[in-house]
C-alpha cells in the first residue's frame, strides 16, 4: 500500500503512515513522544499538504520535507518557519472542510489546537449543563433554568458583576452547589451520580478565596492530594509532584508551610495540584486574584501550554479585564441568571 506520510533520519525510515486526513501527522507525533530525536534532523515526505498540515509540520518542528501536492495556503507557513521544502505540483486550494475553516489570522498554534479537537485528540471531558435552576439557602434564584454546552478540549471565559453567581455556576459543576432541577453532566456521568462520585478527580478546582488556616500541611503535600486515590508508586508521585510545581513556578516553595504563604503563592501551589490532578476539566475561580502582573503573565503562558500539550476543558471566571483580553477563549457573561 502507497504510504501517504514518511519520516526518514539520517538515511533510514524510521517512520511511515496510510492513514487518512491529518492522522499521520497525529501519529507522528505520538511516534515521537519520549525519544531523543532531533526533529530538525529530520526529512519529511507528504503526499498532500495544505495550510493545516503545514502548521503541523511546524509544530513538529521539522525543517526540511517534500510534498506531491502542495497548496498556495501552504508556502507562506513554511517560508515564514524557515522550512526548506520542495514540491510536485502546486493548487491554489486544497479541496478539504478542515482547509476552509482555517482562518488567515490563525496562528500556528491555534490550528494545531483546533486540528487537535477535530481530531478528538483532547485530553477534555464535555460538560453540558441542561435548564440548570439554583438558588442560595434564603430561596433567592441565583440562575434559571441555564444552559452551557462546552465540548471536550475547549476553554470558556465567564465574566459578570460581583453577584452574578459566577462561583455559584463552578460549585454546581463540581456538585458542591446542588441545583433545584436540571442536568448537570461532566464527560458521560452526572453531577452527583455514584459513577460520578468515582470520577470526581476527573474535575480539578482552584478556588478565588485566599483560605487561611493553621492545618500543619507543607505546599508540596497540597499538591500531592492531587494524587490521592491514584495508583501511583512513592518515587512517580514524587516526580509528579515536582514536574507539576516546577511547571506553576512553586517548586521552591515545597517544604514551606502551605497556611505560610501568599495568596499568589497559595494559587500557584493550587494549580500545581490542578496539573498533578491530570484531570480533565480545570474550574479556575479568579485566578488573578492574588497574582502580580508577573504572576498573571506566567499564568497565561501555563494556560496557553496547557492548551496546546494537553488541552483539558477549562472554565475560567474573572472580572479582570487587562488580563482575559490577552485570553483568546469564548467568552460569556452571566447576566440575570442567564450566560449571554
Amino acid at each position: 500500500m502507497e504510504r501517504s506520510l514518511i519520516i526518514r533520519y539520517q538515511d533510514s525510515i524510521i517512520f511511515t503512515s496510510d492513514s487518512h486526513w491529518l492522522h499521520p501527522l497525529f501519529e507522528f507525533n505520538d511516534f515521537l513522544s519520549g525519544k531523543d530525536i532531533p526533529a530538525q534532523d529530520l526529512f519529511l515526505y507528504d503526499k498532500i499538504a495544505g495550510k493545516a498540515a503545514a502548521c503541523m509540520i511546524v509544530c513538529l518542528g521539522i525543517k526540511k520535507c517534500h510534498i506531491e501536492l502542495i497548496s498556495e495556503r501552504a508556502v507562506p507557513v513554511f517560508e515564514k518557519a524557515g522550512i526548506t521544502y520542495t514540491f510536485d505540483k502546486i493548487v491554489e486550494h486544497i479541496d478539504c472542510r478542515t482547509e476552509y475553516l482555517i482562518t488567515d489570522d490563525m496562528s500556528v498554534d491555534d490550528v494545531w489546537l483546533f486540528l487537535r479537537k477535530r481530531a478528538g485528540r483532547v485530553e477534555g471531558l464535555p460538560v453540558r449543563m441542561e435548564n440548570v435552576t439554583v438558588a442560595t439557602e434564603s430561596s433567592a434564584i441565583v440562575f434559571d433554568d441555564l444552559n452551557l454546552e462546552l465540548p471536550a478540549g475547549e476553554q470558556l471565559l465567564i465574566y459578570g458583576s460581583n453577584g452574578a453567581g459566577k462561583t455559584t455556576l463552578l460549585k454546581t459543576i463540581l456538585g458542591l452547589t446542588r441545583p433545584l432541577k436540571g442536568i448537570v453532566k461532566v464527560g458521560d456521568f452526572c453531577v452527583g451520580s455514584r459513577e460520578w462520585e468515582h470520577n470526581r478527580m476527573n474535575t480539578a478546582y482552584v478556588h478565588q478565596e485566599n483560605i487561611k488556616n493553621t492545618f500543619p500541611v507543607s505546599a508540596g503535600e497540597v499538591v500531592s492530594i492531587g494524587l490521592a486515590g491514584s495508583k501511583t508508586s512513592s518515587s512517580e508521585a514524587a516526580c509528579k509532584v515536582e514536574l507539576a510545581m516546577r511547571r506553576t513556578g512553586c517548586f521552591n516553595l515545597f517544604k514551606r508551610s502551605y497556611h505560610s504563604l501568599s495568596g499568589g503563592e497559595k494559587q500557584r501551589v493550587s494549580l500545581a495540584r490542578c496539573l498533578c490532578q491530570s484531570a480533565g476539566v480545570l474550574l479556575l475561580d479568579e485566578p488573578t486574584s492574588f497574582l502580580d502582573q508577573e504572576g498573571k503573565e506566567d499564568l497565561l503562558v501555563l494556560l496557553q501550554e496547557l492548551c496546546y500539550n494537553e488541552a483539558p476543558t477549562i472554565i475560567t471566571v474573572s472580572h479582570d479585564p487587562v488580563w482575559t483580553e490577552r485570553l483568546s477563549w469564548e467568552k460569556k457573561e452571566l447576566k440575570g441568571g442567564r450566560l449571554c
